[in-house]
């Protein structure tokens, strides 16, 4: 007798701002039920306010309220909105009263499993939020006194990969240990160093342009300084400096905001610096993007913006990408030949020199517009999945090349050729298979 499927009950609570999310959870549900589901033997089964909505023609709260009760994991997913105003009710939003019957369930019960998804905000919102933003960032703030688990999201395809991952840990019993490999976000030495160089020359100034207006007045003559630049980029290093301190807290979240805080604005090149290596550290590429464009047009150079490009790359693109030169070199070499091929190999992977010759070149054929809009192209997951097929597309047609030039020249020539049966080339080159030379 085969084993009965495990069925496990999933709620998704949102705002109206999230129903491409909404699809994708369902997407991703069916997805996993076909394949995952099918060898884990255990079925997901979605649900969410549309379904009583699809069989009543209303939203009817005590009904959906029942599904919450009974669902085995909760999902709420929030972006800008806070959601639809509830009336005779102590929560304001029918999201809140979801999140909230849940909750209260399982402080009694350890039941439903909750995890919350938080779409990025760009930094511009984050440091200047409306009303609905607002209420967002109050409940997320809240979060740290309740014991939920909650992440960040930027794309559609990254939500529904996060929302496979808990799934997957939650039917495998994994749920605990989701969390536990979460390191603190730590920003470089170089760039603190810079930071605390640049708050005591703003100190400096504040000090200078103070003893001027005591001189002044000591003269009798009443003029007062203007510290008002010198102001703001006080107030954008404090920002700055309780992010940091945020961090070492392991606080995230608050940097995020204390983050968007200091570089609404700012031209200073540290606090730049500092919130690109950080927004590029939580996978932030959007906010991370915009800064680098900044950075680049205030120092006019367009390197900050390639080596920024070439961070965004795949994980080992640059080494699969070399490794046909390799082998090409190998290919009918002594042993003592392909030990002095490693050799060299070693060296131009210690120098970086690949990555130096990217950036270079970068620098040379593409103005810094270009360069972001490739930047913004590898911040999605379909760029990344672009980029990686590149790498293969690049080797086969060089291979392809080569194939076609000798093809065509045996062609011309009447010499004899072995041909690539399987390849398809020849249908390419618009030579039928029987005409091929057999060599």
């Amino acid at each position: 007798m085969s084993k009965k499927f495990k069925e496990f009950r999933v709620f998704i609570a949102s705002p109206g701002d999230l129903s491409p999310e909404r699809k994708v959870f369902r997407d991703t549900i069916e997805t996993m039920n076909n394949g995952y589901g099918e060898g884990a033997r255990v079925k997901f089964i979605p649900y969410g306010w549309e379904d009583e909505l699809s069989t009543t023609g209303l939203r009817v709260q005590s009904v959906i309220n029942v599904e919450v009760d009974r669902c085995d994991f909760f999902v709420l997913v929030l972006h800008r909105r806070w959601g639809q105003k509830v009336s005779n009710s102590s929560y304001s939003s029918y999201t809140e009263e979801e999140f909230y019957t849940a909750y209260n369930r399982w402080e009694k019960t350890r039941k439903p499993a909750i995890v919350i998804f938080f779409k990025n905000i760009d930094a511009g919102s984050l440091a200047d939020p409306g009303s609905e933003l607002k209420k967002v960032l109050k409940f997320k703030d809240g979060l740290n006194k309740l014991n939920v688990l909650y992440r960040s999201f930027v794309t559609e395809t990254d939500f529904g990969n996060q929302l496979e991952e808990h799934l997957r840990a939650f039917s495998e019993g994994r749920w605990d240990t989701l969390y536990d490999n979460i390191s603190k976000i730590e920003i470089s030495k170089k760039n603190i160093k810079s930071f605390e160089k640049t708050e005591s020359d703003v100190n400096k100034k504040i000090i200078v342009q103070t003893k001027k207006g005591n001189k002044a007045a000591g003269a009798g003559v009443k003029i007062q300084p203007d510290t008002t630049l010198v102001d703001l980029e006080k107030e954008s290093l404090t920002f700055t400096r309780a992010a940091i301190t945020a961090l070492d807290g392991g606080n995230t979240e608050d940097a995020k905001v204390l983050f968007a805080k200091a570089t609404e604005g700012t031209t200073n090149l540290s606090i730049l610096s500092i919130a690109i290596e950080f927004y590029n550290k939580i996978g932030d590429n959007e906010n991370a993007n915009q800064l680098v464009k900044r950075l680049s047009a205030i120092t006019n150079d367009r390197e900050i913006a390639a080596r920024h490009l070439l961070s965004l790359y795949p994980p080992n693109f640059i080494r699969e990408l070399q490794e046909p030169v390799y082998q090409q070199f190998s290919a009918n070499s002594t042993a003592e030949q392909i030990a002095f091929l490693e050799e060299i190999k070693t060296v131009l992977e210690r120098d970086g020199i690949w990555e130096k010759f990217l950036i270079n070149i970068s620098v040379k054929y593409y103005s810094t517009a270009e360069i972001m809009a490739q930047a913004q192209l590898l911040s999605t997951a379909e760029g990344q999945s672009l980029v990686y097929k590149q790498r293969f597309i690049l080797i086969e047609s060089m291979q392809f090349g080569n194939y076609a030039f000798m093809r065509v020249a045996a062609e011309l020539t009447g010499e004899g050729f072995e041909y690539d049966v399987n390849s398809g080339y020849d249908q390419i080159l618009g030579i039928a298979e029987s005409q091929a030379k057999i060599g």
